[in-house]
């Protein structure tokens, strides 16, 4: 069990300002109506998470400093499979696919974590015939990794998830971090310490063990403890430097560490002893968004300004929108729904390759595909038009880099 004086002296040591932890409380009255109630902590030293079951920074304009916040962008495919599906509900989850297919993100040390695949329909076939089956928060992935395994190869087995910054944090000045974290299913222990570590250059260490350093931010309490379901942590603090890199995991050893076995456990009857957690949409920032711009999949929106987003791909030499585009373009449908004064423009670009005229005409249908997808979706089809250039506009000697959409909002 964790030497918890100990743990949170050397925890304390990394804050020296102090920092505001806000707690979004599931609250019912007497008339057994559901409510959120809003308690504002401030704290000389930081020990713990504040951990909330609804976002409270949903509505905050923020411009997010974490690449691929949410592990849906992906690289080299088609996917690389892991030899051994983790369960028959996830043929295409695993490490190997975190390691050759996953943008932005990597390990910390010898150990990999998962890259967890769960769409809709696997988690619907999952969920007929059992309970708590694992799906990532926000669209169709999510990272696994372990805070805690003793087995007779290795007393404390750890696995890290560490990402670079899209730029260096400013020292002195108040930074949030938040990220959602839930127990996988085959987990049958809960553990605490989901720590936070930065650094200013990236870090690796040739062991499959703890990294045994001291995390800038702790949660030091057991996480899912009765309830198997998305939680978020959140801390605000100061750094002292411009860090560049941030690791999280369990950062201390088992005889730092507290576990507890699940009680609610449905998983595999068989499956070794593991606290396992999977983990989502992870958010840094220091800066808001003025008023005059928009911010949507971590993308400052200036109006009248093209912007591109990941993963707009169609089926080859066709206008047929291939299903990796499904869940950014879901999100952009929502967020035209919430701006109701913008418009949108989509162009549609290719390469040079083929004829002019064959062209034009195909980058104008996938534009068209796009905007008959919003439409479906709910935006209204006055708000959007649409039209293609074909091999007119390149924006690079690059053909992949010229073939793509582009969106522009206007105001009203």
């Amino acid at each position: 069990m964790g030497n918890d004086d100990e743990r949170k002296r050397m925890v304390a040591g990394f804050t020296k300002k102090f920092v505001t932890i806000l707690v979004r409380a599931n609250v019912t009255n007497q008339n057994n109506i559901h409510y959120s109630k809003m308690k504002t902590y401030l704290l000389p030293i930081l020990l713990t998470c504040a951990l909330s079951y609804t976002s409270i920074f949903g509505q905050e304009r923020i411009l997010n400093l974490v690449p691929n916040p949410s592990f849906e962008e992906l690289r080299d495919l088609p996917l690389k499979r892991t030899r051994r599906p983790m369960t028959p509900y996830e043929p295409t989850s695993g490490y190997i696919p975190f390691l050759g297919n996953l943008n932005h993100w990597f390990k910390g040390t010898q150990s990999t974590p998962d890259l967890r695949i769960t769409s809709h329909a696997l988690y619907t076939d999952c969920s007929q015939q059992n309970e708590g089956c694992d799906k990532a928060r926000t669209g169709t992935r999510a990272v696994g990794l372990m805070t805690w395994l003793k087995n007779g190869y290795m007393d404390d087995y750890r696995e890290y998830l560490q990402v670079r910054l899209k730029k260096p944090l400013s020292p002195n000045k108040e930074t949030h971090i938040s990220f959602w974290v839930c127990k996988e299913r085959n987990s049958k222990l809960v553990s605490d310490n989901m720590g936070v570590y930065f650094t200013e250059k990236k870090i690796f260490k040739d062991t499959e063990g703890p990294l045994h350093i001291t995390p800038h931010l702790n949660c030091d309490t057991l996480i899912n403890e009765k309830i198997q379901q998305w939680v978020e942590m959140k801390w605000s603090f100061f750094p002292d430097k411009a860090f560049q890199y941030v690791t999280i995991g369990n950062l201390f050893g088992n005889e730092k560490t507290d576990t507890m076995a699940f009680k609610n456990y449905t998983g595999i009857k068989y499956n070794p002893t593991y606290a396992y957690y999977l983990i989502d949409d992870v958010r840094i920032w220091q800066d808001t968004i003025p008023g005059n711009e928009y911010v949507f999949e971590e993308k400052i929106i200036e109006p009248n300004q093209p912007f591109e987003l990941p993963n707009i791909l169609f089926q080859f030499d066709k206008a047929v929108l291939d299903t990796v585009s499904f869940f950014v373009l879901n999100k952009l449908a929502t967020f035209l729904k919430e701006q109701s004064s913008l418009d949108l423009i989509i162009h549609g670009h290719t390469d040079s390759k083929g004829d002019n005229e064959y062209n034009l005409t195909l980058s104008e249908k996938r534009a068209g595909a796009v905007y008959l997808f919003l439409i479906v979706k709910g935006v209204e089809p006055e708000r959007m038009s649409f039209m293609g250039f074909g091999e007119e506009k390149p924006i690079s000697e690059s053909d992949e880099e010229n073939r793509r959409v582009e969106f522009i909002v206007t105001q009203k």
